[in-house]
C-alpha cells in the first residue's frame, strides 16, 4: 500500500481531527500493554501528544512509508532508520505523534513504528515497502507475527 506501488499516490489528507492526550497517559497506556519505554523515566520529550482516528491515520500512513531503494543491507541504513524518518515526518508534516518501536516480527528483531489511534488504543505500521505485507497499512499488535516490544 506504499504510494510507490500505486499507479495513481493516494490522495493527501488536508483535514483531520486532532486529539491530545498528556505524555503520561501515553506512557500507562503502553505499559499496560506490555511495551517498554527505552527513554529514562523523569524524561518527558513532550507535555501533550497530538493523535488522530483510525481512519484518518490510513489515508496518512502511505505518506509515511517509503521506497525499500533507501534500504541498505548494513547497519548504516536500516530499519530503525525508516522508522525515525516516519516519526519525525509524522510530527513536521502532520503535527501528530508517533513513535519508533522495536520488537519481533518474521524476519527477526526489527524497528518499526506505533500510533496512537483512541486514548485506550494504538496501531503498528512498517515504513519500509519492501515489508509489502504489512507496509502502508495500519497492523494490530502481535497481527502477521508483528509485536512491539519497546517504544521511544
Amino acid at each position: 500500500m506504499c504510494w510507490n506501488l500505486f499507479k495513481k499516490k493516494p490522495e493527501k489528507p488536508l483535514e483531520y481531527v486532532v486529539y491530545e492526550m498528556s505524555w503520561e497517559d501515553l506512557v500507562k497506556l503502553l505499559k499496560d500493554n506490555d511495551l517498554e519505554l527505552m527513554l529514562k523515566p523523569k524524561f518527558k520529550p513532550d507535555h501533550k501528544i497530538y493523535f488522530t482516528t483510525e481512519s484518518a491515520w490510513s489515508k496518512i500512513i502511505p505518506y509515511l512509508t517509503y521506497s525499500a531503494e533507501a534500504y541498505a543491507e548494513s547497519e548504516r541504513r536500516d530499519c530503525d532508520d525508516y522508522s525515525k524518518k516516519a516519526a519525525g515526518d509524522a510530527g513536521f508534516n502532520y503535527g501528530l505523534f508517533c513513535a519508533q518501536a522495536w520488537g519481533d516480527c518474521r524476519y527477526g528483531y526489527h524497528a518499526f513504528n506505533l500510533v496512537v489511534t483512541s486514548p485506550t488504543s494504538f496501531k503498528l505500521f512498517e515504513p519500509n515497502a519492501i515489508f509489502d505485507e504489512v507496509a502502508g497499512r495500519l497492523i494490530d499488535q502481535g497481527e502477521e507475527s508483528w509485536q512491539a516490544k519497546s517504544w521511544k
